[in-house]
């Protein structure tokens, strides 16, 4: 888990907010609205209220299907209060959201609001740990420990920046390439949206070559244990792509969905 005070260290981050527009005067805000989806269920929470008071955040409701707050097609996060983290971890609630959510979105984040140590509750610190070390380890999502709603509001706001946006610059693909020959075929399988190592090794082990990967059909993609309809759909889609040079590089925020089901919190 990951305390947002402790990620890097101040001076650096203060001058890769300061190059990417996040402290300067007139970029403290995005050019575009930043359009995030909240589950009607947050409406009780104050975060959805911190958030509308940022006049470069755009809201609306429905009932999803998983997680609180999406912040594009691919990103979205889960909201808990330290209290309501263990109460989710004494009902199991907590692992059925995570499956859900990584099944239908590429980067699932929770946010753990407050402190857990001084949440009054019947299981032993070490289940706690337990349950944090399987959400990041075994599920591979990222866990988030925030003071209050008013950190949170700001993260998702700036996480939202992130996902829409890139920050504003054009967008680096991936890193350097591998020097190692053996690792081109993950590499490349790696480059398709929403494929990180697990998944690329996967589908390698699935199809046996990066071209059998590309001259798959949606279906037979969606067979691969761990890919699901929605990615196959979005691989599928990827390499099918007409390129054009005029719009290539250009993000578009996430559209609502309003057809969606609800979720238990």
């Amino acid at each position: 888990m990951l305390p947002v005070s402790g990620l890097v260290d101040s001076a650096v981050a203060a001058q890769a907010a300061d190059d990417t527009g996040v402290l300067s005067g007139p970029a403290l805000f995005s050019a575009q609205p930043l359009r995030i989806q909240v589950d009607s269920r947050e409406r009780q929470s104050p975060v959805p209220a911190l958030l509308a008071a940022f006049p470069d955040v755009t809201l609306s409701y429905a009932a999803l299907p998983s997680a609180d707050y999406v912040l594009s097609d691919d990103v979205a996060v889960e909201r808990k209060t330290a209290s309501d983290f263990v109460a989710s971890i004494l009902d199991r609630r907590l692992f059925g959201q995570a499956t859900r959510m990584n099944v239908l979105f590429p980067r699932a984040v929770l946010i753990v609001e407050g402190d857990l140590t001084q949440v009054p509750h019947s299981i032993d610190m070490e289940a706690i740990r337990g349950a944090l070390a399987f959400l990041i380890v075994r599920a591979g999502m990222t866990v988030l420990q925030l003071n209050d709603a008013s950190e949170t509001a700001a993260m998702l706001r700036i996480m939202a920046r992130h996902a829409q946006e890139r920050m504003g610059q054009p967008v680096s693909l991936r890193e350097a390439r591998p020097q190692i020959e053996e690792l081109y075929a993950a590499y490349l399988v790696e480059g398709l949206p929403g494929i990180g190592p697990r998944r690329a090794r996967m589908l390698l082990a699935h199809f046996g070559s990066p071209a059998a990967i590309m001259c798959a059909a949606a279906e037979d993609l969606a067979r691969v244990p761990g890919i699901g309809k929605k990615s196959a759909q979005r691989i599928w889609q990827a390499v099918n792509a007409h390129y054009n040079p005029e719009t290539a590089l250009r993000v578009q925020p996430t559209q609502p969905d309003p057809a969606v089901a609800p979720h238990q919190s």
